[in-house]
Protein backbone atom coordinates (compact mmCIF):
# COMPACT_ATOMS: atom_id res chain seq x y z
CA UNK A 1 0.00 0.00 0.00
CA UNK A 2 1.41 3.42 -0.95
CA UNK A 3 0.04 5.34 1.99
CA UNK A 4 1.75 4.91 5.38
CA UNK A 5 -1.08 4.45 7.85
CA UNK A 6 -0.77 5.16 11.54
CA UNK A 7 -1.15 2.01 13.69
CA UNK A 8 -1.56 1.65 17.44
CA UNK A 9 -0.66 -1.76 18.94
CA UNK A 10 -1.68 -2.50 22.53
CA UNK A 11 -0.53 -5.44 24.71
CA UNK A 12 0.37 -5.63 28.40
CA UNK A 13 3.19 -8.08 27.67
CA UNK A 14 6.33 -6.39 26.30
CA UNK A 15 7.47 -9.42 24.27
CA UNK A 16 4.17 -9.59 22.42
CA UNK A 17 4.25 -5.85 21.83
CA UNK A 18 7.76 -6.03 20.34
CA UNK A 19 6.71 -8.91 18.09
CA UNK A 20 3.83 -6.80 16.75
CA UNK A 21 6.18 -3.87 16.14
CA UNK A 22 8.62 -6.03 14.19
CA UNK A 23 5.84 -7.42 11.99
CA UNK A 24 4.42 -4.00 11.14
CA UNK A 25 7.16 -1.40 11.42
CA UNK A 26 8.37 -1.63 7.83
CA UNK A 27 5.00 -0.84 6.24
CA UNK A 28 3.25 1.37 8.81
CA UNK A 29 3.87 4.16 11.29
CA UNK A 30 3.61 2.07 14.44
CA UNK A 31 2.81 3.42 17.92
CA UNK A 32 2.70 1.10 20.94
CA UNK A 33 1.11 1.03 24.40
CA UNK A 34 1.44 -1.42 27.32
CA UNK A 35 -1.99 -0.57 28.71
CA UNK A 36 -5.42 0.59 27.57
CA UNK A 37 -4.98 3.85 29.49
CA UNK A 38 -1.76 4.65 27.58
CA UNK A 39 -3.49 3.73 24.31
CA UNK A 40 -6.28 6.26 24.94
CA UNK A 41 -3.69 8.99 25.61
CA UNK A 42 -1.94 8.21 22.31
CA UNK A 43 -5.26 8.36 20.44
CA UNK A 44 -5.84 11.89 21.75
CA UNK A 45 -2.61 13.31 20.28
CA UNK A 46 -1.65 11.04 17.36
CA UNK A 47 -3.35 10.40 13.99
CA UNK A 48 -4.28 6.72 14.08
CA UNK A 49 -5.96 4.70 11.32
CA UNK A 50 -6.01 1.24 12.94
CA UNK A 51 -5.76 -0.20 16.42
CA UNK A 52 -4.63 -3.78 17.17
CA UNK A 53 -5.14 -4.83 20.77
CA UNK A 54 -4.82 -7.87 22.99
CA UNK A 55 -8.09 -8.95 24.56
CA UNK A 56 -6.98 -9.95 28.07
CA UNK A 57 -5.34 -7.00 29.85
CA UNK A 58 -5.38 -6.15 33.59
CA UNK A 59 -6.73 -2.59 33.61
CA UNK A 60 -9.23 -2.89 30.75
CA UNK A 61 -10.08 -5.60 28.21
CA UNK A 62 -9.41 -5.05 24.54
CA UNK A 63 -13.15 -5.00 23.80
CA UNK A 64 -13.71 -2.29 26.44
CA UNK A 65 -10.87 -0.25 24.93
CA UNK A 66 -12.34 -0.56 21.46
CA UNK A 67 -15.81 0.33 22.71
CA UNK A 68 -14.50 3.55 24.28
CA UNK A 69 -12.39 4.45 21.26
CA UNK A 70 -15.27 3.72 18.88
CA UNK A 71 -17.36 6.51 20.42
CA UNK A 72 -14.71 9.18 19.80
CA UNK A 73 -12.98 7.66 16.76
CA UNK A 74 -15.68 5.74 14.83
CA UNK A 75 -13.63 5.35 11.62
CA UNK A 76 -10.75 3.39 13.15
CA UNK A 77 -9.98 -0.11 11.92
CA UNK A 78 -10.23 -2.36 15.02
CA UNK A 79 -8.53 -5.78 15.32
CA UNK A 80 -8.47 -8.00 18.44
CA UNK A 81 -5.80 -10.61 19.25
CA UNK A 82 -6.71 -13.24 21.82
CA UNK A 83 -5.60 -16.59 23.12
CA UNK A 84 -9.18 -17.41 24.10
CA UNK A 85 -12.03 -18.44 21.86
CA UNK A 86 -14.90 -17.69 24.21
CA UNK A 87 -18.12 -17.28 22.18
CA UNK A 88 -19.44 -14.51 24.42
CA UNK A 89 -16.23 -12.54 23.92
CA UNK A 90 -16.49 -13.01 20.18
CA UNK A 91 -20.08 -11.73 20.06
CA UNK A 92 -19.18 -8.76 22.28
CA UNK A 93 -16.24 -7.92 20.06
CA UNK A 94 -18.35 -7.83 16.92
CA UNK A 95 -21.42 -6.07 18.36
CA UNK A 96 -20.03 -3.76 21.04
CA UNK A 97 -16.53 -2.95 19.89
CA UNK A 98 -17.39 -2.86 16.17
CA UNK A 99 -14.39 -5.11 15.51
CA UNK A 100 -13.28 -5.71 11.94
CA UNK A 101 -11.23 -8.84 12.63
CA UNK A 102 -10.88 -11.31 15.53
CA UNK A 103 -7.49 -13.16 15.32
CA UNK A 104 -6.57 -15.99 17.70
CA UNK A 105 -3.11 -16.56 19.15
CA UNK A 106 -0.58 -17.66 18.18
CA UNK A 107 -0.92 -15.40 15.13
CA UNK A 108 1.15 -15.48 11.99
CA UNK A 109 2.62 -12.18 10.63
CA UNK A 110 1.37 -12.88 7.11
CA UNK A 111 -2.17 -13.51 8.38
CA UNK A 112 -2.15 -10.33 10.44
CA UNK A 113 -0.76 -8.22 7.58
CA UNK A 114 -3.34 -9.58 5.14
CA UNK A 115 -6.21 -8.96 7.55
CA UNK A 116 -4.95 -5.45 8.28
CA UNK A 117 -4.52 -4.58 4.61
CA UNK A 118 -8.02 -5.84 3.78
CA UNK A 119 -9.56 -3.84 6.66
CA UNK A 120 -7.71 -0.64 5.68
CA UNK A 121 -8.83 -0.94 2.04
CA UNK A 122 -12.44 -1.29 3.17
CA UNK A 123 -11.98 1.70 5.47
CA UNK A 124 -10.68 3.77 2.55
CA UNK A 125 -13.73 2.82 0.48
CA UNK A 126 -16.04 3.85 3.32
CA UNK A 127 -14.23 7.16 3.72
CA UNK A 128 -14.38 7.83 -0.02
CA UNK A 129 -18.08 6.98 -0.13
CA UNK A 130 -18.71 9.30 2.80
CA UNK A 131 -16.71 12.07 1.10
CA UNK A 132 -18.64 11.65 -2.14
CA UNK A 133 -21.95 11.57 -0.24
CA UNK A 134 -21.03 14.82 1.51
CA UNK A 135 -20.01 16.43 -1.79
CA UNK A 136 -23.29 15.30 -3.36
CA UNK A 137 -25.24 16.66 -0.39
CA UNK A 138 -23.41 19.98 -0.68
CA UNK A 139 -24.04 20.11 -4.42
CA UNK A 140 -27.73 19.37 -3.88
CA UNK A 141 -27.99 22.08 -1.24
CA UNK A 142 -26.23 24.55 -3.53
CA UNK A 143 -28.55 23.63 -6.40
CA UNK A 144 -31.57 23.98 -4.14
CA UNK A 145 -30.43 27.40 -3.00
CA UNK A 146 -29.86 28.47 -6.59
CA UNK A 147 -33.34 27.23 -7.51
CA UNK A 148 -34.85 29.18 -4.62
CA UNK A 149 -33.03 32.32 -5.77
CA UNK A 150 -34.36 31.83 -9.31
CA UNK A 151 -37.87 31.29 -7.98
CA UNK A 152 -37.67 34.49 -5.99
CA UNK A 153 -36.58 36.31 -9.13
CA UNK A 154 -39.65 34.96 -10.91
CA UNK A 155 -41.83 36.04 -8.01
CA UNK A 156 -40.56 39.60 -8.26
CA UNK A 157 -41.69 39.67 -11.88
CA UNK A 158 -45.23 38.55 -11.00
CA UNK A 159 -47.44 41.54 -10.20
CA UNK A 160 -50.97 42.68 -11.11
CA UNK A 161 -49.68 44.42 -14.23
CA UNK A 162 -48.21 41.10 -15.43
CA UNK A 163 -51.56 39.30 -15.22
CA UNK A 164 -52.71 38.90 -18.81
CA UNK A 165 -56.48 38.90 -19.24
CA UNK A 166 -59.30 40.66 -21.07
CA UNK A 167 -62.38 38.98 -19.66
CA UNK A 168 -64.62 40.39 -16.92
CA UNK A 169 -64.52 36.94 -15.27
CA UNK A 170 -60.78 37.19 -14.56
CA UNK A 171 -61.10 40.84 -13.59
CA UNK A 172 -63.71 39.92 -10.99
CA UNK A 173 -61.56 37.09 -9.64
CA UNK A 174 -58.53 39.35 -9.18
CA UNK A 175 -60.70 42.01 -7.54
CA UNK A 176 -62.06 39.38 -5.17
CA UNK A 177 -58.61 38.01 -4.34
CA UNK A 178 -57.32 41.44 -3.36
CA UNK A 179 -59.62 41.25 -0.35
CA UNK A 180 -57.58 38.40 1.14
CA UNK A 181 -54.07 38.89 -0.23
CA UNK A 182 -52.96 40.98 2.77
CA UNK A 183 -54.37 38.46 5.27
CA UNK A 184 -53.07 35.07 6.44
CA UNK A 185 -56.20 33.29 5.22
CA UNK A 186 -55.73 29.91 3.54
CA UNK A 187 -56.92 30.09 -0.08
CA UNK A 188 -58.19 27.22 -2.22
CA UNK A 189 -57.93 27.73 -6.00
CA UNK A 190 -60.13 25.41 -8.06
CA UNK A 191 -60.16 24.88 -11.79
CA UNK A 192 -59.28 22.56 -14.63
CA UNK A 193 -55.69 21.61 -15.41
CA UNK A 194 -53.91 24.38 -17.28
CA UNK A 195 -56.15 27.27 -16.26
CA UNK A 196 -53.31 29.12 -14.48
CA UNK A 197 -53.85 28.17 -10.84
CA UNK A 198 -50.17 28.53 -9.96
CA UNK A 199 -50.05 31.99 -11.55
CA UNK A 200 -53.01 33.00 -9.39
CA UNK A 201 -51.21 31.64 -6.31
CA UNK A 202 -48.14 33.70 -7.22
CA UNK A 203 -50.37 36.74 -7.65
CA UNK A 204 -51.75 36.26 -4.13
CA UNK A 205 -48.20 35.94 -2.75
CA UNK A 206 -46.92 38.99 -4.66
CA UNK A 207 -49.76 41.10 -3.23
CA UNK A 208 -49.34 39.79 0.34
CA UNK A 209 -47.24 40.98 3.28
CA UNK A 210 -44.92 38.03 2.54
CA UNK A 211 -44.01 39.26 -0.95
CA UNK A 212 -40.33 39.63 -0.02
CA UNK A 213 -40.13 36.05 1.28
CA UNK A 214 -39.93 32.75 -0.57
CA UNK A 215 -42.75 31.17 -2.60
CA UNK A 216 -42.44 27.38 -2.90
CA UNK A 217 -44.75 25.43 -5.23
CA UNK A 218 -45.11 21.69 -4.54
CA UNK A 219 -47.12 19.18 -6.56
CA UNK A 220 -48.75 16.94 -3.95
CA UNK A 221 -49.24 14.05 -6.36
CA UNK A 222 -45.77 14.02 -7.92
CA UNK A 223 -43.74 12.77 -4.93
CA UNK A 224 -43.40 9.00 -4.24
CA UNK A 225 -45.34 7.91 -1.15
CA UNK A 226 -42.26 6.66 0.70
CA UNK A 227 -40.59 10.08 0.32
CA UNK A 228 -43.59 12.31 1.02
CA UNK A 229 -43.02 12.77 4.77
CA UNK A 230 -39.31 13.50 4.38
CA UNK A 231 -39.81 15.88 1.42
CA UNK A 232 -42.55 17.92 3.08
CA UNK A 233 -41.36 17.92 6.69
CA UNK A 234 -37.65 17.00 6.57
CA UNK A 235 -35.70 14.40 8.54
CA UNK A 236 -32.98 14.01 11.15
CA UNK A 237 -29.55 12.58 10.43
CA UNK A 238 -29.74 8.79 10.64
CA UNK A 239 -33.55 8.76 10.62
CA UNK A 240 -33.43 6.06 7.93
CA UNK A 241 -30.98 4.40 5.54
CA UNK A 242 -29.38 7.08 3.40
CA UNK A 243 -30.21 9.97 5.75
CA UNK A 244 -26.56 11.01 6.16
CA UNK A 245 -27.45 14.59 7.07
CA UNK A 246 -30.32 16.50 8.59
CA UNK A 247 -32.61 17.81 5.86
CA UNK A 248 -35.18 20.58 5.80
CA UNK A 249 -38.54 19.86 4.21
CA UNK A 250 -40.62 22.18 2.02
CA UNK A 251 -42.41 23.72 5.00
CA UNK A 252 -39.17 24.69 6.74
CA UNK A 253 -37.75 26.05 3.49
CA UNK A 254 -40.88 28.18 3.10
CA UNK A 255 -40.49 29.63 6.61
CA UNK A 256 -41.85 33.18 6.63
CA UNK A 257 -43.14 32.86 3.06
CA UNK A 258 -45.82 30.99 1.12
CA UNK A 259 -46.16 27.33 0.20
CA UNK A 260 -48.38 26.42 -2.75
CA UNK A 261 -49.84 22.92 -2.43
CA UNK A 262 -50.65 22.21 -6.07
CA UNK A 263 -53.24 19.50 -6.78
CA UNK A 264 -53.88 18.86 -3.09
CA UNK A 265 -56.69 16.49 -4.10
CA UNK A 266 -53.99 13.98 -5.11
CA UNK A 267 -52.27 14.04 -1.71
CA UNK A 268 -52.02 10.53 -0.17
CA UNK A 269 -53.91 9.87 3.06
CA UNK A 270 -50.73 9.91 5.18
CA UNK A 271 -49.86 13.39 3.95
CA UNK A 272 -53.39 14.68 4.48
CA UNK A 273 -53.21 13.88 8.21
CA UNK A 274 -49.93 15.74 8.62
CA UNK A 275 -51.09 18.72 6.55
CA UNK A 276 -54.03 19.06 8.89
CA UNK A 277 -51.62 19.28 11.85
CA UNK A 278 -49.59 22.00 10.13
CA UNK A 279 -52.70 24.10 9.42
CA UNK A 280 -54.20 23.59 12.89
CA UNK A 281 -51.10 23.80 15.08
CA UNK A 282 -48.58 25.63 12.88
CA UNK A 283 -45.98 22.93 13.55
CA UNK A 284 -44.31 19.99 11.82
CA UNK A 285 -42.68 16.77 13.03
CA UNK A 286 -39.63 15.91 10.88
CA UNK A 287 -38.82 12.20 10.51
CA UNK A 288 -36.58 11.05 13.35
CA UNK A 289 -37.33 14.04 15.59
CA UNK A 290 -39.11 13.71 18.94
CA UNK A 291 -40.16 17.33 19.35
CA UNK A 292 -42.28 19.31 16.86
CA UNK A 293 -40.98 22.43 15.12
CA UNK A 294 -42.98 25.62 14.74
CA UNK A 295 -43.39 26.99 11.21
CA UNK A 296 -44.77 30.32 10.01
CA UNK A 297 -46.07 29.66 6.49
CA UNK A 298 -48.98 30.98 4.40
CA UNK A 299 -50.76 28.09 2.69
CA UNK A 300 -52.38 28.29 -0.75
CA UNK A 301 -53.82 25.11 -2.24
CA UNK A 302 -55.21 24.19 -5.64
CA UNK A 303 -57.16 21.30 -7.14
CA UNK A 304 -58.64 20.23 -10.44
CA UNK A 305 -60.85 17.72 -8.64
CA UNK A 306 -64.27 18.13 -7.06
CA UNK A 307 -63.15 17.94 -3.44
CA UNK A 308 -66.72 17.64 -2.16
CA UNK A 309 -67.10 14.48 -4.25
CA UNK A 310 -63.68 13.27 -3.05
CA UNK A 311 -64.81 13.77 0.56
CA UNK A 312 -68.07 11.90 -0.13
CA UNK A 313 -66.04 9.05 -1.66
CA UNK A 314 -63.78 9.07 1.45
CA UNK A 315 -60.69 9.77 -0.63
CA UNK A 316 -60.14 13.18 0.96
CA UNK A 317 -60.41 14.07 4.63
CA UNK A 318 -63.44 16.17 5.46
CA UNK A 319 -61.65 18.04 8.27
CA UNK A 320 -58.79 18.97 5.94
CA UNK A 321 -61.27 20.12 3.29
CA UNK A 322 -62.92 22.49 5.76
CA UNK A 323 -59.52 23.81 6.82
CA UNK A 324 -58.29 24.66 3.31
CA UNK A 325 -61.65 25.86 1.99
CA UNK A 326 -61.73 29.01 4.12
CA UNK A 327 -61.67 31.21 1.01
CA UNK A 328 -61.97 29.65 -2.43
CA UNK A 329 -62.07 30.87 -6.02
CA UNK A 330 -62.80 28.91 -9.17
CA UNK A 331 -60.85 29.77 -12.32
CA UNK A 332 -63.16 29.26 -15.33
CA UNK A 333 -61.76 27.23 -18.24
CA UNK A 334 -60.48 29.24 -21.17
CA UNK A 335 -63.50 28.35 -23.33
CA UNK A 336 -65.73 30.17 -20.82
CA UNK A 337 -63.65 33.36 -20.88
CA UNK A 338 -63.17 33.90 -24.59
CA UNK A 339 -62.01 37.49 -24.13
CA UNK A 340 -58.79 36.19 -22.56
CA UNK A 341 -57.78 34.15 -25.62
CA UNK A 342 -56.46 36.90 -27.90
CA UNK A 343 -54.64 38.90 -25.17
CA UNK A 344 -52.96 35.69 -24.05
CA UNK A 345 -52.15 34.67 -27.63
CA UNK A 346 -50.58 38.08 -28.29
CA UNK A 347 -48.57 37.85 -25.07
CA UNK A 348 -47.25 34.37 -25.87
CA UNK A 349 -46.47 35.47 -29.43
CA UNK A 350 -44.28 38.33 -28.18
CA UNK A 351 -42.76 36.16 -25.43
CA UNK A 352 -41.61 33.33 -27.70
CA UNK A 353 -40.51 35.67 -30.48
CA UNK A 354 -38.28 37.45 -27.97
CA UNK A 355 -37.02 34.13 -26.63
CA UNK A 356 -36.06 33.03 -30.16
CA UNK A 357 -34.70 36.48 -31.05
CA UNK A 358 -37.01 37.01 -34.00
CA UNK A 359 -39.60 39.58 -35.02
CA UNK A 360 -43.16 38.53 -34.09
CA UNK A 361 -45.65 38.05 -36.92
CA UNK A 362 -49.16 39.48 -37.25
CA UNK A 363 -52.36 37.45 -36.91
CA UNK A 364 -54.64 37.12 -39.91
CA UNK A 365 -58.35 37.63 -39.25
CA UNK A 366 -59.07 33.98 -40.02
CA UNK A 367 -56.40 32.77 -37.61
CA UNK A 368 -57.88 34.97 -34.87
CA UNK A 369 -61.34 33.54 -35.57
CA UNK A 370 -60.00 30.01 -35.26
CA UNK A 371 -58.26 30.81 -31.98
CA UNK A 372 -61.54 32.17 -30.64
CA UNK A 373 -63.70 29.31 -31.91
CA UNK A 374 -61.50 26.48 -30.63
CA UNK A 375 -62.56 25.05 -27.24
CA UNK A 376 -59.00 24.77 -25.78
CA UNK A 377 -59.53 21.65 -23.63
CA UNK A 378 -55.97 22.07 -22.30
CA UNK A 379 -56.76 25.68 -21.38
CA UNK A 380 -54.01 28.33 -21.13
CA UNK A 381 -51.26 25.70 -21.13
CA UNK A 382 -52.47 24.30 -24.46
CA UNK A 383 -52.68 27.81 -25.91
CA UNK A 384 -49.15 28.55 -24.75
CA UNK A 385 -47.80 25.36 -26.35
CA UNK A 386 -49.69 26.08 -29.57
CA UNK A 387 -48.23 29.59 -29.88
CA UNK A 388 -44.70 28.35 -29.12
CA UNK A 389 -45.05 25.79 -31.90
CA UNK A 390 -46.41 28.39 -34.29
CA UNK A 391 -43.51 30.81 -33.64
CA UNK A 392 -41.02 28.00 -34.28
CA UNK A 393 -42.44 27.13 -37.72
CA UNK A 394 -43.44 30.62 -38.92
CA UNK A 395 -41.38 33.13 -40.89
CA UNK A 396 -40.32 36.07 -38.69
CA UNK A 397 -42.47 39.17 -39.15
CA UNK A 398 -44.92 37.53 -41.60
CA UNK A 399 -48.69 37.27 -41.48
CA UNK A 400 -49.77 34.33 -39.32
CA UNK A 401 -52.48 32.48 -41.23
CA UNK A 402 -54.72 29.61 -40.13
CA UNK A 403 -52.52 27.07 -41.93
CA UNK A 404 -49.82 27.58 -39.27
CA UNK A 405 -52.13 26.35 -36.54
CA UNK A 406 -52.23 22.68 -35.59
CA UNK A 407 -54.30 20.46 -37.87
CA UNK A 408 -57.06 19.84 -35.31
CA UNK A 409 -57.54 23.60 -34.94
CA UNK A 410 -57.15 24.44 -38.64
CA UNK A 411 -59.74 21.87 -39.66
CA UNK A 412 -62.38 23.87 -37.82
CA UNK A 413 -62.26 26.42 -40.66
CA UNK A 414 -63.79 23.74 -42.93
CA UNK A 415 -66.43 22.57 -40.50
CA UNK A 416 -67.62 25.90 -39.08
CA UNK A 417 -71.21 26.63 -40.11
CA UNK A 418 -71.47 29.72 -42.39
CA UNK A 419 -73.20 32.67 -40.80
CA UNK A 420 -74.32 36.02 -42.12
CA UNK A 421 -73.81 37.57 -38.69
CA UNK A 422 -70.69 38.72 -36.90
CA UNK A 423 -67.94 36.56 -35.36
CA UNK A 424 -69.70 36.35 -32.00
CA UNK A 425 -72.83 34.99 -33.68
CA UNK A 426 -70.82 32.44 -35.68
CA UNK A 427 -69.08 31.14 -32.57
CA UNK A 428 -72.38 30.94 -30.68
CA UNK A 429 -74.02 29.06 -33.55
CA UNK A 430 -71.20 26.52 -33.55
CA UNK A 431 -71.50 26.14 -29.77
CA UNK A 432 -75.26 25.56 -30.04
CA UNK A 433 -74.71 22.92 -32.70
CA UNK A 434 -72.19 21.07 -30.55
CA UNK A 435 -74.56 21.12 -27.56
CA UNK A 436 -77.48 19.76 -29.64
CA UNK A 437 -75.38 16.96 -31.12
CA UNK A 438 -73.89 15.94 -27.77
CA UNK A 439 -77.29 16.03 -26.04
CA UNK A 440 -78.72 13.81 -28.78
CA UNK A 441 -75.76 11.43 -28.53
CA UNK A 442 -76.35 10.88 -24.81
CA UNK A 443 -80.17 10.80 -24.94
CA UNK A 444 -80.58 14.29 -23.45
CA UNK A 445 -78.50 13.38 -20.36
CA UNK A 446 -77.40 16.79 -19.14
CA UNK A 447 -74.73 15.62 -16.68
CA UNK A 448 -72.92 13.48 -19.26
CA UNK A 449 -73.22 16.21 -21.88
CA UNK A 450 -71.69 18.80 -19.57
CA UNK A 451 -68.87 16.41 -18.68
CA UNK A 452 -68.06 15.62 -22.32
CA UNK A 453 -68.17 19.29 -23.34
CA UNK A 454 -65.98 20.19 -20.39
CA UNK A 455 -68.35 22.72 -18.83
CA UNK A 456 -70.24 22.80 -15.58
CA UNK A 457 -73.80 21.47 -15.43
CA UNK A 458 -75.08 24.91 -14.45
CA UNK A 459 -73.34 26.46 -17.46
CA UNK A 460 -74.97 23.86 -19.73
CA UNK A 461 -78.42 24.59 -18.25
CA UNK A 462 -77.95 28.30 -18.92
CA UNK A 463 -76.96 27.63 -22.53
CA UNK A 464 -79.92 25.25 -23.04
CA UNK A 465 -82.33 27.94 -21.82
CA UNK A 466 -80.84 30.41 -24.30
CA UNK A 467 -81.09 27.89 -27.15
CA UNK A 468 -84.73 27.17 -26.28
CA UNK A 469 -85.61 30.87 -26.25
CA UNK A 470 -83.87 31.50 -29.57
CA UNK A 471 -85.44 28.44 -31.19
Amino acid sequence: MNKKYGLLVVDDELANLQKLQRALIGQYNVHSALSAADALKILEITPIDAIITDQKMPDMTGIELLEISQKSYPNLVRIVLTGFTDVDDLIAAINTGKVHKYITKPWEPDVLLLALQDALEKMELLRENERLANELQSANEKLLNENLILRREVERQVSPKNMIYGSPEMGNILHLLRRVTATETTVLIQGETGTGKELIARFIHSESNRRDQIFIPVNCGAIPKDLVESEFFGHAQGAFTGATKEKKGYFEMAQGGTIFLDEIGEAPAELQVKLLRVIQEGEIMPVGFHQPKKVDVRIIASTNRDLKAEVAAERFRQDLYFRINVFSVTIPPLRERKKDILPLADYFLRHFALKLNRKPGLWSNEARELLLSYSWPGNVRELQNEIERLVLISEPGRILGPELLSEHIYQRSRTMKPSDGDLKTAVRDLEDEMIRKTMAKFNQNKSRTARVLGISRQSLLDKLRRIEIED
